[in-house]
């Protein structure tokens, strides 16, 4: 579970709960970085899914869809790295019939 689910499951549990805006980003990122590292690019996709139908959510808050968007960007650009690095590593057979790093 990330910070922002666990920071919504809070909320749910304990109606009075406020959390420090600026704390509860930097822990999101830090975890989200975290993960991302970790995750598969399989994985990335499940977890990028999951934070569109969140977004999807007519009812989210305006800040927690905030948040949630900037994570998915991050996550998002982590994917694009990884595909990235493995296209590099494709080999290609150019045409002369000898292969080449793509």
């Amino acid at each position: 579970m990330n910070s922002f689910d666990e920071y919504t499951d809070k909320q749910e549990r304990e109606p009075g709960f406020s959390a420090d805006p600026d704390r509860l980003h930097a822990e999101a990122e830090a975890l989200q970085d975290e993960a991302s590292q970790e995750m598969t690019l399989d994985e990335s996709f499940d977890r990028l899914d999951e934070m569109l139908k969140k977004l999807e959510d007519s009812s989210l808050p305006l800040e927690e869809a905030l948040e949630l968007y900037q994570q998915g960007m991050k996550l998002l650009a982590k994917c694009n790295e990884k595909i990235d690095r493995v296209e590099k590593q494709v080999l290609v057979v150019n045409g002369e019939g000898e292969l080449s790093e793509f």
